[in-house]
């Protein structure tokens, strides 16, 4: 192989050497992590977030008299990849208070006590056509959801109560209903966590609220 071949080779593996490894540093100190479309590709575990459980997020708002309201863009919803909105990808929630604030400043409406953030969950294998799903599994198509409260906010979007997301609630539920795991819980000790920000926490205007401990990096 030439010097020039040896020098290009060698030019690639220091640059891709360095871009993971500011990306493993930046996402693990929370720096930049979501500055642009391309710091996705070189976080350490772009992957690991998958999961077999397909979510929707619905918000509910509640006038002064008990009335209540699905709340949309009154410029229609943005679908940037197929037919789900924008709004979905944010499984966080760490943009909605933004989004019910934006949305409430440019829509004519009663006076609004509370606005509800409602999680609604469901297994993937529910997506498939009804002739493919009934043939794979032999029976019909009965999509069962469950719908879980993340949050109660204020008309501006201010987080009034926040509850943890379905998965986290599952995880809890499991502990509380095991004596042994509760024993487990309270010897563990929290080492490295990749969700915690405390700017945000501080802030109060985040709806990302996780309890898990240990190694965590989703």
């Amino acid at each position: 192989m030439s010097r020039w071949k040896n020098l290009i080779v060698l030019s690639f593996i220091g640059v891709y050497v360095s871009f993971l490894s500011w990306g493993v540093m930046a996402h693990a100190l929370k720096v930049g992590t979501c500055g642009n479309t391309l710091s996705y590709f070189v976080v350490w575990d772009m992957f690991c977030g998958w999961t077999a459980w397909d979510a929707r997020t619905h918000i509910i708002a509640e006038d002064a008299k008990g009335n209540y309201f699905e709340m949309r863009e009154p410029w229609g919803e943005f679908h940037p990849f197929g037919h789900v909105a924008r709004i979905h990808y944010d499984n966080t929630n760490h943009l909605l208070p933004k989004h019910i604030d934006n949305v409430m400043k440019h829509t004519i409406h009663e006076g609004i006590d509370r606005v509800y953030v409602v999680e609604e969950v469901w297994p993937k294998q529910y997506n498939l056509p009804p002739n493919l799903y009934a043939h794979y599994f032999e029976r019909p198509n009965d999509k069962l959801s469950y719908f879980h409260l993340r949050a109660i906010c204020a008309e501006d979007g201010t987080p009034l109560t926040i509850n943890p997301d379905w998965h986290t609630q599952q995880r809890l539920n499991s502990v509380y209903d095991n004596p042994r795991l509760q024993r487990q819980s309270k010897q563990a000790t929290a080492m490295y966590s990749t969700l915690f920000t405390p700017t945000s926490q501080s802030s109060g205007q985040s709806l990302n609220s996780s309890y898990s401990t240990g190694l965590s990096t989703n």
